[in-house]
């Protein structure tokens, strides 16, 4: 039973530590820069629903595999090399078949340009067939690029239930539920519920066929509406005018009679309510958990929430259900210094997979069943837990008196060193995001190469509570910037780093931080570098006006974030790193990603003329192939050769 877990634990740390693979403490040799750019070595687990099987994906310099385990039998039974569709989700959707949502930059008939388009596409385990599930032209309109939402699954476990638009290319479209058959792929769909032109989501009642509710957000009115279906009929039990979604309806409960919903106040911080779908009430706030916020729900493939996931250096959880919190903290009472993230589960719960890491363990997966653990695998078996640099919280006051949370990941070689140490800042993406302590590529690859990385938790992250996130509303450039600065202040103040020795290096909302430093406190670093990075907001907000409409809801929110409504309209250019590039005396690498739909790679090709024109150092490095998330190997390679020779150059470690 369950004692026997604390056995189990130590006999798996004891594995772990002791591998092949572990080195001397004392020696700090770097690892080879491919160590830390290779992609996980196991990732991605999904468990079967009667948690017989186990599959994941197995990724080498050699391969790329998705394979799958009889855990019973101890013996490999299905795989397929998926180094082609380079899947971004995967899940069990039955004990024969398995779920891959893949992405792929395409054309898309009809239109002009080429779009990252999502497909749902299914593996049957006994025939090993791949096939995908919705097929634009085919029972749905064409030039739709999220095709992999699977909502929920027929009670007899033969149809998926998945949103698309309906009708033809230029007339008014409408977002249906589409029924698709799991046995036969190649069917064309049926329609299981008409939906409208500004549908945007369905939820099912739990174990039926029935759909419950249907979400609706009319960008023209700014009307967000959640609908109920009754008699054959839709009756709104929620409105509300809003220019943009403010609240995120995520799931359903177990018993079918609520949405679950999720809300930042001011006040409250985040938390989850309940709207009944009978009397159009909300709850009062559940899972309310002052200093953090949550970060996702845990819910199954009918969308029933279990529960939720806290944001944080490291995770923590809270469910509905009692018993499912006890098996979770009997867990973290045996590893309460590392971080422990459910990655998959059973429906009942009674098998769960976990991603722990931290505290002695590179990165390692575990199951529970039946009160006992098992190793699956680890994920980095190339890194030795003496390799890891270690990773500590720390915290400061800025300017204004704000505590700023901050990790620090402090290098092996200088852990018993007096000596100041050379710095790397790096601040995270988003803005609206948060760093983690578990191990981190970049941060690991500085460390290793002697750097203390320095990772603020600057005003406007998510993870320390509503307001902490609100105060970053308006402040790009300005206090969140400032906090970065202060951040660096503090160590050298502290005697921790080298005034002279500082580089600030950070990827999409990072890399304009990055360019920011040098535009706006070119006294403070010694290069600058920026992987994907906003160098020029007006022109960002151009091309989303172009994209969306100068009224859409997506407008409407970076006018929140970024300008807070109630500053000039010049205010974009004031805060724009490509406008300042006169200020800049350090080198700069540019890093852009030739596919990325989220930050163009024009702001990063615009910035390096701007540079080049006024005789500045600058370096640009084009990803080719590469999206904004930098899933390949060969891409963070190709940046960590880029970085190693660029800070050799303009700040050396020694």
């Amino acid at each position: 039973m369950i004692t026997s877990m604390k056995f189990v634990f130590t006999l798996i740390i004891l594995a772990v530590c002791t591998s092949a693979y572990a080195k001397p403490a004392e020696n700090h040799k770097p690892l080879p820069l491919e160590v830390y750019s290779a992609l996980p070595h196991k990732s991605m687990l999904a468990v079967s629903p009667n948690g017989k099987m186990i599959a994941y994906r197995m990724t080498d310099d050699k391969q790329d595999l998705f394979v799958i385990v009889d855990t019973v039998k101890q013996k490999l039974i299905g795989g397929l090399n998926i180094a082609e569709i380079q899947p971004e989700q995967v899940y069990f959707i039955n004990n024969e078949q398995l779920l891959f949502v893949v992405s792929k930059h395409r054309r898309l008939y009809g239109y002009q340009g080429k779009y990252n388009v999502n497909t749902a596409l299914i593996y049957t385990i006994a025939n090993e067939k791949l096939s995908p599930l919705l097929r634009p032209g085919d029972g749905i309109a064409t030039g739709q690029t999220d095709l992999g939402n699977v909502i929920g699954i027929s009670t007899d476990g033969n149809w998926a239930y998945m949103p698309a638009f309906t009708g033809k290319t230029g007339a008014v479209l409408r977002y249906d539920l589409m029924a698709v058959n799991l046995q036969n792929p190649g069917r064309k769909p049926r329609t299981h519920i008409r939906g409208t032109e500004d549908t945007i989501d369905y939820f099912m009642k739990p174990n039926t066929d029935q759909v419950l509710a249907r979400e609706r957000f009319n960008n023209d009115d700014d009307l967000h509406t959640i609908e109920v279906r009754k008699d054959d009929k839709w009756q709104v039990v929620f409105q509300e005018s809003t220019e943009y979604t403010k609240r995120r309806f995520t799931g359903v409960t177990a018993d079918g009679k609520s949405l679950v919903m999720l809300e930042n106040s001011t006040t409250q911080g985040s938390a989850y309510y309940l709207l009944s779908l009978t009397t159009g009430k909300f709850s009062k706030p559940l899972f309310l958990k002052e200093g953090t916020e949550i970060a996702a729900t845990l819910s199954d493939i009918n969308r029933v929430v279990a529960g939720v996931r806290y944001a944080g250096f490291k995770p923590s959880y809270a469910f509905f259900d009692e018993n499912i919190q006890k098996k979770l903290q009997l867990i973290q009472q045996e590893l309460p210094n590392s971080s422990i993230y459910i990655s998959d589960y059973t429906r009942d719960w009674k098998k769960v997979i976990f991603h722990v890491e931290g505290d002695g363990l590179v990165g390692d997966y575990l199951y529970l069943e039946n009160g006992q653990l098992g190793h699956v695998g680890s994920i980095r078996p190339d890194i030795s837990w003496q390799a890891v640099n270690n990773v500590v919280e720390f915290s400061f006051k800025a300017r204004d008196g704000l505590v700023i949370p901050t990790l620090l990941t402090i290098p092996n070689s200088a852990v018993n060193s007096t000596e100041k140490l050379p710095a790397i800042i790096l601040p995270h993406g988003g803005p609206e995001s948060y760093d983690t302590s578990d191990f981190d590529w970049l941060s690991q690859y500085f460390a290793s190469r002697g750097y203390l990385v320095i990772q603020p938790q600057f005003r406007g992250s998510k993870g320390f509570g509503a307001e902490f996130t609100l105060k970053g509303r308006g402040e790009w450039g300005k206090k969140m910037q400032d906090d970065l600065t202060d951040a660096v202040n503090q160590l050298i103040t502290m005697g921790e780093i080298d005034a002279n020795k500082v580089c600030i290096v950070g990827s999409s909302y990072g890399g304009y931080a990055a360019l920011a430093g040098a535009a706006f406190t070119p006294e403070v670093y010694q290069c600058a570098i920026a992987i994907n990075g906003v160098s020029d907001i007006d022109f960002m907000m151009k091309n989303d006006r172009d994209t969306y409409g100068k009224e859409h809801s997506v407008i409407a929110y970076w006018d929140d974030v970024l300008r807070t409504k109630t500053l000039p309209d010049d205010y974009f250019e004031t805060i724009s790193p490509i406008n300042f590039v006169d200020n800049i005396k350090v080198p700069v690498l540019l890093i852009a990603s030739e596919l990325d739909k989220v930050v163009s790679p024009k702001q990063s090709s615009r910035m390096y003329s701007a540079l080049e024109d006024e005789d500045k150092n600058v370096t640009y490095v084009e990803l080719e192939n590469e999206g904004h998330n930098l899933l390949k190997a060969q891409s963070r390679l190709k940046i960590l050769q880029a970085i190693d020779q660029f800070i050799g150059q303009h700040n050396p470690a020694n």
